[in-house]
């Protein structure tokens, strides 16, 4: 099968790997503690909410990322496993004198 049209599982797995790699990484660098109290701290643990919430989406994202591609790269197996069978039962089918299989 042509390189373009072939999905590549491993590449796949490897990039599912980065992304878990990443969204933990990114989970690691969020801070668990808010910004002490005191003047002009409100509008820094506001912040904090608010950045703090964009991680976490991302960290998700990252997540659901990794477990998709992963998805992918087992799905890639199967359909290649699929279609080299149809191609041997097809050669078998057109027998030794068009390429197919011989006794």
């Amino acid at each position: 099968m042509s390189s373009e049209l072939r999905l590549q599982p491993d590449r796949l797995r490897s990039h599912a790997v980065t992304a878990a790699g990443l969204s933990e990484e990114l989970r690691g660098l969020l801070p668990v503690v808010p910004p002490s109290a005191g003047p002009g701290r409100p509008a820094m643990a506001a912040e904090h909410e608010r950045l703090q919430a964009a991680v976490l989406v991302a960290v998700r994202e990252l997540a659901e990322l990794s477990a998709a591609v992963a998805g992918a790269a087992t799905a890639a197996v199967a359909a290649d496993s699929v279609v080299a069978r149809m191609l041997r039962h097809v050669e078998e089918g057109l027998g030794p004198a068009h390429g197919g299989e011989r006794a």
